[in-house]
């Protein structure tokens, strides 16, 4: 796949907290949104992203692949990669929770996470923890493809009962808790795919429609990026904005 990525302060934070990855192969890009303040952000964040990216390099999946047996109906690749993702996010958790224990922090750094790993058997496989989201652009229509782990998609899920969350309150992220699980998923990819990695810098501020007409607007993954970026600033840039955008 072609990737393009940005990750842009914003209007009113003094400093970025998330990170982005892209492989030099083309076929894994990882973005995380740091929390933590006082730089904690950032260095939870980019260990995620630096832990994680290592475990679905071609590499490691072609060695995975040969311990990987029916996966009941699942591709080889994609049962290979899933069981990598599993892996490398509770490596991830370790290390991240590791250092809050080892540096009594009084507020816990986190991060969430969200990545998409293109295999050679035309399947993509995505996953996340916590509100950084993944969007799809095929034959002209966006859909988002991953559920927010949070307060507030909670508060739907379980009938909207009781007072009405932030929407800003996530349930899941890597580093705050001894354990976590990634939503792990996959498809078959279409030639002409576009997805969209995104911190919630970019979400929260530009509306879904606008992300699409942007995305109708180029075929060029760098030009695209920058322009949601823009978008997000000039909407207010309340929050870092990252944003990843790949085509297959």
């Amino acid at each position: 796949m072609r990737a393009s990525g940005v990750s842009d302060t914003g209007i009113r934070r003094q400093r970025n907290e998330d990170s982005i990855y892209l492989d030099e192969g083309g076929t894994v890009a990882l973005l995380a949104d740091g929390m933590g303040g006082h730089e904690k952000g950032q260095e939870a964040s980019r260990s995620a992203v630096d832990t994680i990216g290592p475990f679905l390099e071609p590499e490691s999946i072609e060695t995975e692949l040969l311990d990987i047996t029916d996966g009941g109906g699942i591709p080889p690749s994609v049962s290979c990669v899933m069981s990598l993702v599993d892996s490398a996010v509770i490596e991830a958790n370790d290390v991240v929770y590791g250092r809050n224990c080892d540096e009594k922090l009084q507020r816990f750094m986190g991060t969430t996470l969200v990545g998409l790993v293109i295999t050679d058997e035309k399947y993509a496989v995505r996953f996340h923890v916590g509100d950084s989201r993944m969007y799809r652009l095929r034959d002209g229509k966006l859909e988002q493809l991953t559920r927010d782990h949070s307060a507030h998609v909670a508060w739907v899920d379980g009938g909207r009962k009781g007072p009405e969350p932030s929407t800003n309150v996530i349930t899941r992220a890597i580093g705050p808790t001894p354990a976590v699980s990634p939503t792990v998923e996959w498809d078959e990819y279409q030639s002409g795919d576009f997805y969209l990695l995104c911190s919630d810098g970019l979400s929260d501020m530009v509306a879904d429609d606008e992300i699409q007409r942007i995305f109708t607007s180029s075929e060029d993954t760098g030009r695209i990026a920058n322009a949601l970026a823009d978008a997000a600033n000039d909407a207010g840039g309340k929050d870092n904005i990252s944003v990843i955008i790949c085509r297959t």
